[in-house]
């Protein structure tokens, strides 16, 4: 059910939702069951549900209110090191698939090089197309086109790999690890590359920074994870009453 939170997260927010009814399993969710689904998300785990928004919708509010909970974190656990808040915006951007300053580089020279063709979204706009078509959703409507968009993007803005397109495989005939990504379909960032972005020596990152890096990142995927939980169970619910 991942695919289908990844969508409706995409697609709406509990102050606006852009159509009457979604085609889900083997019932309809209809508008205000998948408002009021998003609205307890966000009431019950709301550092869950900014992080679902800022992975799925690249939705800059969500960044914005999620830097401005880093401040007051590191301020109730009286962490005062200068690195700190640079440190834990990374950690967010990591967990979004969001690529760092230190990948830049090298993404934008694998888009270069695999993103030039006009058919180089192809990929996307099919996936798009079929996610469309299993929600129940017009492909040539507003939200279909509003999901064949969010694909672009997704492409464009992540550390989506460009030369596999996510599946960690190239080839036509023969299959095989696409060596860009070593297989794993994103540019996946290093412990290196988040030193080299915080901007801080490797000494100063072990003593200092590591365990509250390592404290953080558990308590965003807990959240995140109880957000996507909540979401199901009630879209669940809904369906099945």
């Amino acid at each position: 059910m991942s695919r289908e939170i990844e969508l409706l997260v995409k697609m709406f927010e509990p102050r606006c939702v852009s159509f009457e009814a979604v085609a889900h399993c083997n019932g309809n969710l209809h508008k205000d069951q998948i408002i009021a689904a998003f609205a307890k998300a966000e009431r019950q785990h709301w550092l869950g549900y900014q992080m679902l928004s800022l992975k799925y919708k690249l939705d800059n509010d969500a960044k914005h209110k999620l830097a401005q909970y880093i401040d007051l974190y590191l301020k109730d656990k009286n962490i005062s090191d200068h690195y700190a808040a640079k440190a834990l915006n990374l950690v967010v951007d990591m967990l979004a698939d969001i690529p760092l300053p230190t990948q830049h580089k090298r993404l934008s020279s694998l888009r270069r090089r695999y993103l030039r063709s006009q058919f180089a979204y192809t990929k996307e706009i099919d996936k798009a197309n079929k996610i469309a078509e299993q929600a129940g959703i017009d492909r040539n409507s507003k939200d279909g086109r509003t999901l064949k968009i969010n694909a672009i993007n997704e492409m464009k803005r992540t550390n989506i790999c460009p030369r596999c397109h996510g599946t960690g495989e190239i080839g036509r005939e023969q299959k095989r690890s696409c060596p860009s990504c070593e297989g794993k379909g994103r540019l996946i960032a290093t412990v290196d590359h988040l030193i080299y972005a915080i901007g801080c020596s490797k000494e100063h990152f072990d003593l200092y920074l590591k365990h509250i890096i390592l404290e953080f990142t558990s308590k965003l995927q807990y959240e995140m994870s109880d957000a996507e939980s909540l979401i199901k169970q009630r879209l669940r619910a809904e369906i099945a009453a």
